[in-house]
């Protein structure tokens, strides 16, 4: 703490100011016989004379006073010349010179120098601000969501701690507990898990032993996960990129114009049906999907979502009211997608029903002369009219909403026949007439 003028220096110059007053006529310049001040007997003295021998009394006084403050783990101890004191010796001493001797008492108070900068340094050395618990989200990890440590805040009762200072001061020292305060941060532990607990989690199946499908999976899978804040739109095709070998990926069958077909990006279909699904079951907003023209393996009727790069996009908006983070993984020959985030307190659940079958038409029939028996170059299937819907769970009541209805055209097939023999003519009978 910082230092002031000395209780010494102080009444030395007090003193000074009486004697200047005594030898200018105003007072006599000796106190008078059986003159105490402060308890002090300062009989005969000059005034420099007294305002020492009561100076040396203070100070002996005052090496017996000490303040200390306890504050959290913190100790401040306050001694002289921290501590000193404030008294009236002026005004006794000049009165005991105009007067004719007796006991003469001496006010004073104990007082600690810097009082303001000391009670803000105690505050400002117990102070610490809170710290909210911070989401720290790595779709590529796991866990994909991790919590940083909450920290409590913490500060001092400033007016409490200055008061309860100079009350015991007023009673001559002593300790003063000081009153620290504690306050929880606004997002904690809790508050951070229930914002980033698992709303939905999809997972469709594939055929790993083919290579540049699964390959193509996996690429986009990687692609897309992200975290959305709350009202932000997610758009597949600007999260998983163009399908291009540049890209990353790489020619696999996908289904054009009601046919399959060999194309860059054959799979990322089902990653786009498996992130729509996930996003149905968490209560996103779906903004655009697009059925497929043929019905898929991997997913009920009506709940598919094709995606292209001629514009068709599944875009959805995050409308749970708070960020939320979407998480595709590859394991085996599963995809699943999990959607994390604070929950609306709704239950969702998917009904896909199937309203009628289509049978396919005839197969075509291909002639082939390089072959001896009849094959099938493709099975034949039918098609599909079905409706998707979503149940919706919350405060007791359920509510089944028909999301949409879709046609899927047959798969009419395709079998190769061997040439039919030719007729080869007969050859000339020996009787025959020319």
């Amino acid at each position: 703490m910082a230092k002031g003028r000395t209780l010494k220096s102080i009444c030395a110059a007090l003193a000074a100011a009486l004697f200047c007053l005594a030898a200018a006529g105003f007072a006599p310049s000796r106190l008078p016989r059986g003159c105490v001040v402060g308890g002090v007997n300062v009989s005969g003295k000059t005034p420099a004379a007294a305002a020492a021998l009561v100076n040396d009394s203070l100070a002996r006084e005052l090496q017996e006073k000490s303040l200390t403050v306890y504050a959290g783990e913190n100790t401040y101890v306050f001694r002289a010349p921290e501590l000193y004191f404030v008294t009236d010796l002026r005004r006794v001493l000049f009165a005991a010179l105009c007067g004719r001797g007796g006991e003469y008492p001496l006010q004073k108070r104990l007082c600690l120098l810097n009082e303001e900068r000391a009670v803000r340094g105690i505050c400002a050395d117990l102070y610490r601000r809170s710290e909210n618990v911070r989401t720290l989200f790595d779709p590529q990890s796991d866990p994909p969501l991790q919590f940083t440590q909450e920290a409590s805040g913490r500060c001092v009762n400033g007016a409490k701690l200055r008061a309860d200072i100079r009350e015991a001061l007023s009673a001559g020292g002593g300790t003063v507990v000081a009153e620290v305060r504690t306050s929880r941060p606004p997002v904690t532990r809790a508050r951070a898990e229930a914002d980033a607990s698992l709303l939905a989690r999809f997972t469709t199946y594939f055929n790993a032993a083919a290579a540049n499908r699964s390959h193509n999976i996996a690429v986009a899978a990687q692609k897309i996960g992200c975290a959305l804040a709350a009202g932000e739109v997610f758009s597949f095709n600007a999260a998983a990129g163009r399908r291009t070998e540049e890209n990353g990926y790489l020619p696999a069958p996908v289904i054009s114009g009601g046919e399959f077909t060999e194309g860059v990006g054959g799979g990322v279909c089902q990653v786009s049906t498996t992130v729509y699904n996930a996003a149905l079951l968490a209560g996103m907003q779906i903004v655009e999907y697009h059925p497929h023209s043929l019905a898929v393996g991997y997913v009920a009727p009506s709940f598919d979502a094709m995606v292209s790069g001629s514009g068709c996009d599944l875009r959805f908006r995050n409308a749970t009211g708070a960020r939320a983070y979407l998480v595709c993984r590859v394991r085996g020959n599963a995809l699943t997608v999990s959607v994390y985030g604070r929950s609306t307190g709704a239950e969702y659940e998917r009904e896909s029903v199937l309203v009628q079958y289509v049978d396919p038409p005839e197969p075509e029939i291909r002639e082939n002369g390089d072959i001896t028996e009849e094959r099938e170059i493709r099975v034949p299937k039918q098609g599909i009219r079905s409706e998707g819907y979503l149940i919706v769970r919350r405060g007791g009541k359920t509510e089944r909403k028909r999301l949409r209805k879709d046609s899927y055209a047959p798969v009419r097939g395709i079998v190769e026949r061997p040439l039919a023999p030719s007729e080869s003519p007969s050859a000339p009978d020996g009787n025959a007439l020319s």
